[in-house]
């Protein structure tokens, strides 16, 4: 029996049922009652349990936090991490980011790829493996989240107050090929200092882990002449711009920039970095915004991996830190800028957070962290690294694809002895987080036969 020729007969059906699922606005919202995440990823959740119960699976939904998936008997169980949730659709699109339109062959909406689309494509390899019977030595549980965007509250239910068995290896579909064995340490705080101005308002991104696009600042409109004059020499010779105009008597300054995942910002251009930096430019006397410009041009830039700050470091297993200035506000008599962090898997987290504390002192501001997630370090001579790389090298002939590391923080650090595995091919454009997020449908045979012949080996081994 060949199940990676059979498991491509479901592509049609699997095609619909996405198209089904992104046209979910899935982003989170306020709770509402048993909707710890606001309608839309409860919604989002329900719909892909549904459809794995119509093709007979047994399911469950715990509280409209996460739900699960199982197949077959074992005393082990092998996990699949997934979400449904998925991070604003921000502007710009081609095509109405919840429509699931397909153009040349792509399918365009927000979680095509991030990671409704991964995950419903290994829901339709595991049915595959019910119908054609094939027998396995291990359950299999798909675990599906719906707060893996910002707080993983999902997974602490799940694992934490659920107490839910670990399996005895897993991996998640929300990342790269060929396998991510190490995910860098993940450290997401708020950079604050004071102001005593009520004349300003600040507006930078809208998630934490992604590089904002656009960034607005307004100031006192007698600042006109002075930003009429620093624009003509700023913008010179830049892809990005940053422009001013005068609305109901105050003066909006808006830069500018490039959409990337804050795991990997230097596919994309900080237009908060870039405003920051101009800010400094014009010797502004209102307190806190002034010091915030000074930091930025002294110590961030347009840099992305704390050089200028004497934050830089890196390691072999998982290479460059890197810092993404993400959100920004004036709130409660503070400019407050979010910075989200990914360190090296060896790099002491304590020791960073005093680094930072120490030059932010300089400059009377405070940063107060949020989130920390501890790096990922699965041996690259573990079974599961290796099982799923020769796998992927020898579904897909890339007999050069070897483990990798990422800034990304994954599900993978949800439970023990997981890694990220895809669905990311090599030279197909990474949209995620992105204006314009699309799977090519081409991909989808490929990724059936990879996922197929991953779950049957894992679960046989």
């Amino acid at each position: 029996m060949n199940i990676q020729k059979e498991v491509l007969k479901y592509k049609e059906e699997l095609i619909k049922s996405l198209q089904e699922s992104i046209k979910i606005k899935s982003v989170e919202e306020e709770a509402k009652p048993d909707m710890p995440f606001g309608e839309g990823p409860a919604k989002a959740l329900n719909h892909f349990l549904n459809i794995a119960e119509n093709l007979g699976f047994k399911t469950e939904n715990f509280d409209n936090y996460v739900g699960h998936i199982e197949f077959g008997q074992g005393e082990e169980t092998i996990g699949i991490l997934g979400h449904v949730d998925v991070v604003p659709e921000g502007n710009g699109w081609d095509y109405p980011p919840y429509s699931a339109k397909i153009v040349d062959n792509k399918m365009y909406g927000r979680g095509t790829l991030d990671d409704k689309g991964p995950l419903m494509i290994v829901l339709y390899a595991l049915k595959a493996l019910k119908d054609l019977g094939v027998p396995m030595k291990r359950k299999v549980k798909i675990i599906v989240g719906a707060n893996e965007e910002t707080n993983w509250g999902c997974m602490k239910h799940y694992f934490e107050e659920l107490k839910m068995p670990q399996p005895v290896m897993s991996f998640t579909p929300d990342s790269t090929f060929p396998v991510t064995f190490a995910e860098k340490g993940i450290m997401r705080g708020i950079i604050k200092v004071k102001t005593n101005s009520q004349g300003i308002t600040l507006q930078g991104g809208e998630v934490y882990n992604a590089v904002p696009e656009k960034s607005i600042l307004t100031l006192p409109v007698e600042y006109k002449e002075k930003v009429k004059e620093k624009l003509e020499i700023y913008n010179v010779d830049k892809e990005y711009k940053i422009k001013s105009e005068v609305i109901d008597n105050k003066l909006v300054i808006v830069s500018y920039g490039k959409s990337a995942h804050g795991a990997h910002p230097e596919s994309g251009y900080n237009s908060l970095s870039a405003l920051m930096s101009f800010v400094n430019l014009l010797e502004v006397e209102i307190l806190g915004l002034r010091e915030m410009g000074q930091y930025f041009s002294e110590n961030v830039k347009m840099e992305y991996n704390g050089k200028s700050a004497g934050l830089f470091y890196e390691d072999e297993p998982s290479g460059e830190i890197t810092m993404n200035y993400g959100k920004a506000c004036v709130k409660d008599g503070y400019i407050q800028v979010s910075v989200d962090i990914r360190y090296p898997v060896t790099l002491d987290n304590k020791k960073l957070k005093e680094k930072i504390l120490d030059l932010l002192r300089k400059y009377n501001m405070e940063f107060v962290v949020l989130k920390e997630k501890e790096p990922l370090y699965v041996k690259k001579d573990s079974f599961l690294v290796k099982t799923l790389t020769e796998i992927y090298q020898e579904i897909t002939g890339d007999l050069d694809g070897e483990p990798r590391s990422t800034g990304g923080g994954t599900y993978a650090k949800a439970v023990k002895n997981c890694v990220a595995f895809g669905a990311l091919l090599k030279g197909t454009k990474d949209t995620m987080h992105q204006k314009n997020e699309c799977i090519d449908l081409s991909t989808i045979d490929i990724l059936l036969k990879i996922y197929i012949e991953a779950i049957y080996r894992l679960a046989n081994s």
